[in-house]
C-alpha cells in the first residue's frame, strides 16, 4: 500500500531521482548498508516531499536571470542602425517598416526618369562694345544735349528780340543798293558781345552764319543761313585784294566771319560769333585753310 501510495502520490519523480535521493539520506546513516525495502521506500517519499532547499532556488533564479540577459544582448544586436535614427523613428506611416521589407526582398531598384532632359548650354550672342563705339555713343549724347540746350538758348534770345528781322531788313532794301564794305564792318562791330546761339540770327542771339546773314541783309544782300553756302555764294579773292566787310569763309564750310583786316605781324583778323560760349569779337585766325568771298558793294 506503501509502493502504490509512492508511485502514485509521487509520479513525477523518476525511479533514478527516488533512488539517488535514498542514497544520499540513509546511506551514511547506516554506514553504506542497504536499508529494508519499506525504510526505503518511506525515505524516499520523505525525500520527495522535502522542501528545497535555498541553494537551490538561487541557482534557478541565476539561470533565469541568464537567459534574459542573453535575450536582451541578441535582441540589441538584432535591432537595425535605422531603428535609432531620430528621423525614422518621428514618422509614424510605417516608413520604417517598409525599408526594411526592401532590404530583406532585395526591392529597390534604381530607375531613370523619362521626363527629365539634360541640360543643354546655352550662351547669349551679344558682342563686347569696344572703347570707339562708347565714345562715338558719348559723342553723339553730348551733342544732342548741346543742341537741345542751344535750341531752348535760341528761343530764349529770340523772344527777348523785339527789331526787325534780316527779313524784314531785305524788304525795306531793295537788292542792288550800292554799300561799302568798310559800312558792312562797322555794322558787324556794332554787335560786339552778343552771345553765340546755335541757329540764332538776332542781335538776341548769333550764330556765325546767322551773323553775317543779319549784317548784310540791312545791305539789301540775301544770303542764306548756313555757312557751307556761304562759303560758295559770291567771288572768291586772294588776300592781297580782300577788303574789311568780305567774307572768310574756312575751306571746309565750318564756319564764316567777316574779315576784318591785319595785324602788324601778319596775321589775319577776323570778326565773328566763334562758337557755344563765346560772343561776338575780334580775334586772329587760327588757320591757313581759308578763302574770301566777296559779296559786291
Amino acid at each position: 500500500m506503501a509502493a502504490e501510495t509512492n508511485e502514485t502520490t509521487h509520479g513525477a519523480m523518476t525511479r533514478r531521482e527516488v533512488r539517488e535521493a535514498y542514497l544520499a539520506r540513509n546511506g551514511a546513516k547506516t554506514g553504506g548498508r542497504a536499508a529494508s525495502p519499506q525504510t526505503s521506500a518511506t525515505a524516499s517519499i520523505a525525500a520527495a516531499s522535502a522542501p528545497a532547499k535555498p541553494k537551490r532556488k538561487l541557482k534557478g533564479f541565476a539561470n533565469v536571470f541568464v537567459l534574459l540577459a542573453a535575450a536582451g544582448i541578441v535582441g540589441t544586436i538584432a535591432i537595425p542602425a535605422y531603428a535609432f535614427s531620430p528621423t525614422t523613428q518621428s514618422h509614424s506611416d510605417g516608413s520604417s517598416i517598409a525599408i526594411d521589407a526592401m532590404r530583406r526582398t532585395s526591392a529597390q531598384r534604381s530607375a531613370a526618369i523619362p521626363s527629365v532632359q539634360t541640360p543643354i548650354a546655352a550662351h547669349d550672342t551679344l558682342g563686347a562694345t569696344t572703347t570707339d563705339q562708347i565714345a562715338a555713343y558719348q559723342l553723339a549724347a553730348q551733342r544732342t544735349a548741346a543742341a537741345k540746350a542751344a535750341s531752348a538758348e535760341a528761343a530764349s534770345y529770340s523772344a527777348a528780340y523785339s527789331g526787325p528781322t534780316a527779313a524784314q531788313y531785305l524788304a525795306q532794301t531793295p537788292a542792288g543798293t550800292s554799300y561799302s564794305l568798310s559800312a558792312v564792318l562797322a555794322t558787324a562791330e556794332k554787335y560786339a558781345g552778343v552771345p553765340y546761339v546755335y541757329g540764332g540770327s538776332t542781335p538776341a542771339g548769333f550764330d556765325c552764319s546767322g551773323f553775317v546773314m543779319f549784317v548784310y541783309a540791312q545791305f539789301g544782300v540775301a544770303l542764306p543761313h548756313s555757312s557751307r553756302a556761304q562759303a560758295t555764294i559770291g567771288q572768291t579773292v586772294s588776300l592781297a585784294n580782300a577788303q574789311p566787310g568780305d567774307v572768310i569763309a574756312l575751306n571746309d564750310g565750318s564756319h564764316v566771319g567777316f574779315y576784318a583786316g591785319r595785324t602788324s605781324s601778319g596775321g589775319v583778323l577776323i570778326f565773328d560769333a566763334p562758337k557755344p560760349g563765346g560772343v561776338v569779337g575780334l580775334r586772329t585766325l587760327w588757320t591757313t585753310a581759308y578763302h574770301i568771298q566777296h559779296f559786291g558793294g
